[in-house]
């Protein structure tokens, strides 16, 4: 986690992931190319702020009473970041760059265990038992 502190509310929070994520939907509405690159570079960097604004509140004591529900929030906000990296093929160090005065935590996990369903589907079957 960064040194940065996003001063927001439970519910402010819950209504920025409401509203990053429905650009997720509009995203694919888009047939250029071009576009959608560039709005989905935009919208991964904007969910990467929510995600560490979700999890200052996650692990604030203010917040105990919705640490449950900003954590699945959380969860699912890193979830489509996944998404919009690998169906875009967004370019991370792009972002990192543009971190320059060093707001964001670690993006390392957003390529981590990348694996698809079917590369796991298909080493389970060649397994011996």
């Amino acid at each position: 986690m960064s040194d940065k502190h996003y001063e927001t509310t439970a519910n402010g929070a819950m209504m920025w992931a409401k509203s990053e994520l429905e650009h997720v939907g509009r995203i694919a509405g888009v047939k250029d190319k071009d576009l959608q690159y560039s709005y989905a570079m935009s919208t991964l960097y904007g969910m990467a702020h929510l995600k560490d604004a979700l999890f200052e509140l996650v692990i604030d004591p203010a917040y105990k009473h919705h640490k449950q529900d900003l954590l699945r929030t959380h969860d699912t906000v890193i979830r489509v970041m996944k998404h919009l990296c690998k169906e875009y093929r967004l370019n991370l160090n792009a972002i990192r760059a543009f971190n320059e005065r060093k707001v964001l935590s670690n993006l390392s996990y957003l390529t981590k265990g990348t694996k698809t369903r079917s590369n796991r589907k298909s080493k389970r079957s060649t397994r011996k038992n």
